[in-house]
């Protein structure tokens, strides 16, 4: 661990992100006066695409440090390859919503950008810390961003009531991880993540009531953000209510933020090896995985069945952290780029479908494909890689997961899994098959092709697909690399 000068400038990917926020109001007032509103996208992404430089480059240098500030008595900020590979996903696919964005955003562009500035620099913010009071401070941020996307649209009912459904179940979420972390601080002294780490272990703590109280307090919590079921109710209204790029933001990274903190506490808080939370877990990975796939089956609306799916394969990762060998944590990590990956794609793409046929409603979009050929067939790869189809990213780390079950001798979750990857390839294929083979409608014979700000980011995450698919050494690597460290 590289000690550095404390100060946030120690840290170049968070004091880049905060700085383009606080800038941000400066940035809207000159847009306005030059009613240049594209501007505030340009520079937006110019600040997102900065950040993933920097993220990647310390990422390839394997940088690890901790910065503690003197004014902040307890405020840690650290970073490690875990770190750095949460923010470059998180950067990356902000990154790409953003350049979509300037073709989808049509009005109040300069609140838009800042919202996603903030939600990003909330989500990396949780990655960086290294104590709780300030994971919780950045949660909240990312959280509260959140819900003022979410609701964006706010002269649609549908865009308020799924935005208040959001904050209430989110901040039920809140409370109960600040008083997990409350019983914590009373049983240890302590909430930064070295001093926990080390009290936890200590025999006189393990066994404290409270402390078992904490732990599902603090999981139950981050429940809520991730959609674990019985948790999920919020998702399937928030997602489809939320402009597009939100919605790929949501589910392809906003929810990781949970699964991130949780790979934190099992593995650096409350180690397999003492505590005996693996049974209780796999028993929520398997639940969630089959009631999202399952519910994402009757769905007549397209971005709903996408949230579906995204409850689902939270529960392949949440498998994948219950086995907790190093293969089903590689596969696990490896499946956390993947789906955010695809789910972008499957979002944003579906957007451009929608924003053209002017439906989210699959038998209105029937026949849509002929009209947007390109928007529908990156659609496909996103479908067909969830699917499972050999060949494109999630079948690599839907692959390792279920194997990882079977070698534990977890056969029956791994069966179960198997199941469900089937289930959820019918339903993706099913709208593939309504996009291109079912008759066209009033609303798609009038659709045309998207605007080229919107296809660009969609053929790069198309073609990342096909990627990883074809050539997942690298990745595989970092991540077993990763995983090896965790165990």
């Amino acid at each position: 661990m590289v000690e550095l000068i404390p100060g946030i400038i120690a840290v170049p990917v968070l004091s880049l992100l905060l700085g383009a926020v606080l800038a941000s109001p400066l940035i809207v007032v000159i847009i306005r006066s030059l009613k240049a509103p594209r501007i505030m996208g340009i520079y937006a992404s110019a600040a997102l695409a900065y950040a993933l430089w920097e993220s990647l480059n310390s990422a390839l240098r394997s940088e690890n440090l901790k910065v503690t500030f003197n004014q902040l008595p307890g405020s840690v900020i650290m970073a490690d390859g875990l770190t750095f590979y949460f923010t470059s996903i998180v950067l990356g696919i902000g990154l790409l919503s953003a350049i979509y964005s300037m073709g989808y955003i049509k009005q109040r562009s300069g609140e838009f950008y800042t919202l996603l500035l903030v939600m990003v620099l909330g989500m990396v913010g949780v990655f960086f810390s290294g104590d709780f009071v300030t994971f919780f401070i950045f949660w909240e941020v990312m959280s509260i961003s959140s819900y003022l996307l979410v609701a964006f649209n706010y002269r649609e009912w549908e865009a308020v009531e799924a935005s208040l459904k959001y904050l209430i179940m989110s901040s039920t979420g809140s409370a109960a991880i600040l008083f997990g972390l409350s019983l914590l601080y009373g049983l240890t002294g302590t909430l930064e993540f070295s001093g926990l780490s080390a009290a936890l272990s200590s025999g006189g703590v393990r066994g404290e009531l409270w402390n078992v109280a904490a732990l599902v307090l603090i999981v139950g919590g981050l429940g809520v953000n991730i959609a674990m079921s019985p948790f999920h109710y919020w998702l399937p209204d928030a997602h489809p209510a939320a402009p597009s790029p939100i919605s790929a933001m949501l589910s392809g990274v906003v929810i990781k933020t949970g699964v991130y903190a949780m790979v934190r506490v099992f593995t650096l808080l409350y180690p397999p090896a003492t505590y005996d939370w693996a049974g209780g877990l796999m028993a929520l990975a398997l639940l969630t995985m089959t009631i999202g796939n399952l519910m994402a089956s009757f769905q007549s609306d397209i971005k709903r069945l996408l949230a579906f799916s995204s409850i689902a394969n939270i529960g392949y990762i949440a498998l994948a952290l219950s086995i907790n060998t190093p293969l089903a944590l590689a596969g696990g990590l490896l499946h956390v780029l993947n789906h955010a990956i695809a789910k972008a794609l499957l979002f944003l793409s579906a957007g451009c479908l929608i924003e053209s046929s002017g439906t989210r409603s699959l038998d209105e979009l029937s026949g849509v494909g002929r009209k947007m050929p390109l928007s529908a067939a990156t659609y496909s790869i996103g479908a067909f890689s969830l699917a499972g189809i050999p060949g494109l990213n999630a079948f690599v780390s839907e692959y390792m997961i279920i194997l990882a079950a079977f070698s534990a001798g977890h056969v029956l979750p791994g069966a179960i899994m198997l199941v469900n990857v089937i289930i959820g390839a019918l339903y993706h294929l099913r709208v593939v098959q309504i996009i291109f083979l079912k008759p066209e409608t009033a609303k798609t014979s009038a659709s045309h092709e998207a605007k080229p700000v919107m296809l660009a980011p969609v053929i790069i995450l198309s073609a990342l697909c096909v990627l990883i698919g074809v050539y997942a050494s690298p990745f595989l690597s970092a991540v077993i690399q990763l995983a090896s460290v965790l165990r």
